[in-house]
């Protein structure tokens, strides 16, 4: 999926999250859980159903977009 047709179901707060990643390129549940305003469970049930779908990837306790992801947002 590309991020057009993604963004046309996310709800606000995942695109809240995915937000958050233009600050830095990754961070950890508890910062995105801060920028976002969101409490660390829905926080981390987005950042999980964002990685089911190749959106997100965590590597080390560090939340990142994917490459993928990062791609098709370029090309919108």
């Amino acid at each position: 999926m590309n991020f057009y047709q993604i963004r046309q179901t996310m709800t606000d707060d995942a695109y809240d999250v995915i937000s958050a990643f233009g600050q830095t390129a990754s961070l950890t549940l508890q910062a995105i859980a801060y920028m976002t305003g969101q409490r660390e469970h829905a926080t981390r049930f987005i950042l999980e159903q964002m990685a089911v779908f190749d959106v997100a990837v965590e590597n080390n306790g560090l939340w990142c977009l994917s490459e993928g992801f990062k791609a098709s947002m370029r090309l919108c």
